[in-house]
This record gives structure tokens, C-alpha cells and sequence, in this order.
């Protein structure tokens, strides 16, 4: 076992702790995992976020600007909101009063439709290419004691449910599956070359790709493994060696065992599930990121946040594939409250 020490920075021991968890090793504590987006950094900076999505350098300066509040720990990455694969297969992007990004559902009622749709391209006129140019932007200015991430992938069946509305996709698998097979082929292809160009930009090796894919939790044990699985494997086999970690925050306590089975090594679940069932049913095979639940850290103070992860890490009995982490975006949760989380892990210690 490889002990942090003291000398080192919050964040070198925060991430010691994260890698000694993924590989299953020993370790004096328990990781801390984050997952920041965009609600999050406007809510602490107020950023205009027409500017964030649209001009790297502002991205670049908000997230630098929230990280630094929180002795850099958490993922420094474009945040293109959940919008670049469906973009780049022609879903119109839209924004409601808050300045908040989605995209419209596109019009796919018959099979011809699904199988006009060509992959996107990473390269062109869409939101994947604005995600690859705030990576470009990343990887050139930040610190160089800064790493920098690709961006977040989102899971294939959720960019279909995007692209077709999720009612109709669950519809589709049931009662016309060439037209969710087509689609799911397309999408999946497009995931593919987006993390190809980020892959490339990056110097040809990514470390690990983050997948989000909420809405595959609308199915069933044996749906997902029909309709979720495969299509991640073909992602896999294209990224050999590459950690695999899922951002699903939704209600997956039925998916347990198909979570395990598809191979993950890390996964932030949702607030709802229990983290020792988690723990049971995955075999300890999964680095389980969650344990908290973010809309309840938004109202407490920093003290009682502080107290909170302690009863928490205790709870966690020094599992350490168990790692503290709210289970789902911190959007609302006050900077002061993740300090008191970071410093509750840190200050607790295993054995």
C-alpha cells in the first residue's frame, strides 16, 4: 500500500485514494469523487453561460476559478452540458430562460429515417467540435500540475432516447427493433469518433472515458443486457487498457448485477441506493462513487456536512472500492460543504 503523506497536496492524496480504490489496493482512507457541470460552476461564479458554452477561454477561467476554491480537486474538462453527440447527428440544440442546453427530439418515425442518419463528425458544425476546441484550449493553457480530461461521453441508449424521445425509444425496443437498432448503431459509432478525436488530441492514450447514461435505467434487467450492454462493449473493444467509468444517478438498484457484468471499474450511483447492497451485488468488483445525496448537502451547514461524511465514512466500515461522493452533480451544494467533504475523508483513516 502506497500511503499518501502529508507533504503532498489535498488533491495528490484525494487522487491516490481514487486510484488505489479503482485497483482494488489498500489504502490509510477513502476517496472523494465530484461530478461538476455547468449548474454548478454558474451557480458559484454567475458566469453568462451563453459565454461558457460558446468561448473555451471562459470555460477554461470558470472551471480554473471553482477548482482553485477547492484545492483542485475534481475533474477539469469541457462541459458541453448533455448535447454534443445528439448535435452531431443533427438534433437541434435549444436553451430555456436560464440559459440551460438541451436538444430537441428529432423526427424519426419510420426506419428510412434512422438509417439516413450518418455518424457525426467531430469535426464539424456541432457541439462535439466546440467540446474538442475547449479541449484544445485546456490542454494548452492549464498549470501543468493540472491534468485535463476528455469530455463526459454520454452512453448510447441515452443520446437514442435524446434523438427519438424517451417514451418512443422504450417503445421502439418493444415493438420495432431494426428502427432502435439502426439508431443505437449510429449513436454508438458517433460516441466512438468523438472520443477517437479526443483521444488523438490527448497524445494518443486516453487514462479513463466517463460515460453518463441515466435514462438506460427506464429498462429492464434483461432489456439492458439486450439494449445497453453490446453497445457498450463495441465501445470498450475500441479503447483497450482504458478505465471505464459510468455516471448513471438514476434508479438502477434493479440494474445491479448488469452493471457489474458490463465491466465497469468505477460508478457514481444515485443517493437512493444503498452503498453496502451496492457493494454486495457488484461483487466488489466496482469502485462505488456515492453514498451522499446532493439535494440534502444544498441545506445543511458546514459542520453538519463535516459530521454528516463522517457517519458516512464509518458507515462505509473501510470498504475502500467504497468512495464518498454525492450521487449525482453537485449543482446547488455550497463550496463550503464540499470542502467539509473533502476535509471529512481526508481527516478519517482506515485501520
Amino acid at each position: 500500500m502506497v500511503t499518501p503523506q502529508k507533504s503532498q497536496t489535498l488533491r495528490d492524496r484525494t487522487f491516490m485514494r481514487l486510484k488505489q480504490s479503482i485497483a482494488g489496493q489498500e489504502s490509510d482512507g477513502h476517496a472523494v469523487f465530484f461530478y461538476y457541470t455547468y449548474p454548478f460552476y454558474q451557480s458559484v461564479t454567475h458566469v453568462d453561460l451563453n459565454a461558457y458554452f460558446h468561448d473555451p477561454k471562459v470555460t477554461f477561467d470558470v472551471q480554473l476559478e471553482v477548482l482553485e476554491l477547492l484545492e483542485r480537486c475534481g475533474s477539469f474538462a469541457p462541459d458541453e452540458g448533455a448535447v454534443a453527440e445528439c448535435s452531431a447527428l443533427g438534433a437541434s440544440v435549444i436553451f430555456d430562460e436560464h440559459g440551460f442546453i438541451s436538444v430537441k427530439p428529432a423526427e424519426l418515425e419510420e426506419l428510412d429515417d434512422v438509417l439516413a442518419i450518418k455518424p457525426g463528425d467531430p469535426y464539424g458544425d456541432n457541439y462535439m467540435r466546440r467540446a474538442l476546441e475547449s479541449l484544445e484550449y485546456m490542454l494548452q493553457h492549464a498549470p501543468a500540475d493540472l491534468k485535463v480530461n476528455p469530455p463526459v461521453m454520454h452512453g448510447p441508449f441515452t443520446v437514442a432516447a435524446q434523438l427519438r424521445g424517451i417514451s418512443d425509444m422504450c417503445m421502439d425496443i418493444l415493438v420495432e427493433e431494426d428502427k432502435a437498432k439502426a439508431l443505437l448503431e449510429v449513436c454508438t459509432e458517433t460516441c466512438i469518433r468523438f472520443l477517437k478525436a479526443a483521444e488523438k488530441m490527448m497524445g494518443g492514450q486516453l487514462h479513463h472515458i466517463l460515460v453518463a447514461d441515466d435514462i438506460s435505467s427506464f429498462l429492464s434487467p434483461d432489456q439492458y443486457r439486450e439494449w445497453v450492454v453490446p453497445y457498450y462493449r463495441m465501445i470498450f473493444k475500441e479503447f483497450p487498457g482504458v478505465q471505464r467509468w459510468l455516471h448513471n444517478d438514476a434508479s438502477a438498484e434493479h440494474l445491479l448485477d448488469q452493471i457489474e457484468e458490463a465491466g465497469w471499474d468505477a460508478w457514481q450511483y444515485a443517493p437512493a441506493i444503498d452503498s453496502l447492497k451496492a457493494l454486495e451485488r457488484t461483487q466488489g468488483k466496482v469502485s462505488l462513487m456515492g453514498g451522499l445525496n446532493p439535494v440534502e448537502l444544498q441545506s445543511l451547514t458546514e459542520e453538519e456536512t463535516y459530521n454528516h461524511c463522517m457517519e458516512k465514512l464509518q458507515y462505509f466500515g473501510g470498504k475502500t472500492k467504497l468512495v464518498l461522493a454525492p450521487g449525482g452533480s453537485v449543482n446547488q451544494v455550497p463550496i463550503d460543504n464540499l470542502k467539509a467533504n473533502l476535509r471529512a475523508a481526508d481527516t478519517y483513516k482506515i485501520g
